[in-house]
């Protein structure tokens, strides 16, 4: 029984280890600090595709 409790520790451990860099950089973006950094990246993709579509329809 105690080589189980060890064994979980270790799992536990060693996948907090692995994710801690995944877990710091989707903090930032899940908090929404960055928010007004998204919105300029969101409309600078929405009008940077406007040449091409123009461009189909012709």
């Amino acid at each position: 029984m105690t080589w189980l409790f060890v064994l979980v520790l270790i799992l536990q451990a060693s996948f907090h280890w692995i994710l801690n860099p995944l877990i710091v950089a989707f903090t930032k973006v899940f908090e929404l600090s960055n928010l007004p950094l998204l919105i300029l990246f969101l409309i600078l993709w929405i009008f940077s595709g406007g040449e091409r579509i123009q461009k189909i329809k012709e």
